[in-house]
């Protein structure tokens, strides 16, 4: 399991695009497997509540910074069996818990179009409310955590943590792709199998 925070410019925050995004709303369904909002007045109705978060974080109007937190959360191919949509929904509650946004609004969605299939999360920022703005601190050190309790919980594939990846830090543009597709890029492949291949290399 790995997760991701991707990030965006404050100019470029749009908490709507991204929540229709999530539900793959343009698409009929083509790659979205379910899709669903939590913390939200509005109950089940997705397009209210996205009506309702974008109202709730534009009564702060002191913050400059972004408003809107996306979380990407893929899982290993072997692993899509043992996840059902109770899973998932129980997975995003326990991010939510640990970064700090339990109460606040949300859309989260289950997307299939790459071999790894994946949740997208967006979070709204800002507390019902308060009003306030909440910002997770060192959340890749949460997330990385948290990433490695619940692989041991639901008896998933483990993938290498911090440690690991900072002995292996993949390239910009590999990490980028990892995290915009929730696909494994064959850098983090090729240094996955490196032992085999340097015997293959050796043998050839």
């Amino acid at each position: 399991m790995i997760s991701k925070h991707v990030s965006y410019e404050a100019a470029h925050d749009d908490y709507g695009a991204l929540a229709r995004y999530v539900a793959d709303a343009g698409h009929d369904g083509e790659k979205c497997l379910a899709s669903w909002c939590a913390g939200c007045v509005a109950d089940d109705d997705y397009e209210l509540a996205i009506v309702e978060a974008q109202a709730t974080q534009a009564l702060n109007t002191r913050s400059q910074k972004e408003k809107t937190y996306h979380l990407l959360v893929s899982f290993r191919p072997e692993d899509e069996a043992k996840l059902t949509p109770e899973a998932f929904k129980a997975i995003e509650e326990r991010f939510a818990a640990a970064l700090g946004f339990s109460e606040h609004q949300r859309h989260c969605g289950i997307h299939k179009n790459t071999n790894n299939i994946h949740m997208h999360i967006a979070y709204s920022m800002i507390h019902p409310e308060l009003h306030t703005r909440h910002e997770p601190f060192r959340d890749y050190a949460t997330r990385d955590k948290l990433c490695r309790e619940l692989e041991c919980e639901y008896c998933l594939s483990v993938d290498n943590g911090r440690e690991q990846r900072r002995e292996n830090a993949l390239s910009q543009k590999a990490a980028a792709i990892e995290a915009q597709t929730g696909q494994e890029s064959f850098e983090s492949y090729a240094k996955r199998h490196k032992d085999k291949i340097l015997e293959a290399l050796e043998q050839a």
